[in-house]
């Protein structure tokens, strides 16, 4: 998975481009923890994303209830994450 990363004063807004894939998540988690290490809030942009997989649900779950700002989410992938946000 290729990942775009936009560096502002304040955030880092990370777009994954096609497949977000629990196997192939290490760029992602990289960028993560890159931004987290200067101090920057993290938004995750998924206006790229064509797929997700139960690993990437999973990690998306994940890092929206550690405050990564998940944005643009995909119609049919909102309500999921919405359901699995209650559940936690």
């Amino acid at each position: 998975m290729r990942v775009r990363s936009i560096d502002g004063p304040a955030t880092v807004k990370l777009s994954p481009l096609g497949k977000v894939a629990g196997s192939a998540l290490g760029e992602l988690r990289r960028q993560i923890k890159k931004a987290r290490r200067r101090h920057k809030e993290v938004a995750i942009d998924l206006s790229e994303v064509t797929l997700v997989d139960p690993g990437g649900f999973a990690f998306l779950v994940e890092q929206s209830a550690e405050n990564v700002h998940l944005i643009n989410c995909p119609d049919y992938l909102a309500p999921w994450m919405e359901r699995a946000r209650r559940g936690r």
